[in-house]
């Protein structure tokens, strides 16, 4: 496959596991529990469907682009920090909806900084 196309499936991941995320921490902010969350279920199946295209567009890019021939670039590894973090904010609405907020935050900035070293490939 082409490096575009493994570039729209990284795409397609981000909009989906931001789209969940915001989703389940404005419920959580709205007062809803993880009972009360009907669609609580197609929202981590988003999430994690979102994370998986990540990976394979993120790592199919680099491969068909030819920049794994020489071990991964140092800042894949920074961008894999970041994805496991943005992973990890999902427990937090419905473990400690307060943090909710926090995550509506967080979430964005994470983002923003993962499409900086993208584009920068500062190391």
């Amino acid at each position: 496959m082409s490096p575009e196309v493994y570039k729209l499936v990284h795409v397609a991941g981000i909009l989906m596991v931001f789209m969940s995320l915001g989703g389940l921490a404005l419920h959580a902010i709205n007062g809803g529990t993880k009972d009360s969350n009907g669609g609580r279920r197609l929202t981590t199946m988003t999430y994690g469907i979102g994370l998986f295209l990540i990976l394979l567009g993120g790592f199919g890019w680099l491969g068909a682009a030819g920049m794994m021939s020489a071990g991964m670039p140092g800042w894949t590894w920074a961008k894999l920090g970041i994805w496991m973090a943005v992973g990890a904010l999902l427990a937090l609405p419905t473990v400690k909806p307060e943090l909710s907020r926090l995550v509506w935050i967080v979430a964005p900035l994470l983002g923003v900084l993962g499409a900086w070293i993208a584009r920068t490939k500062p190391f």
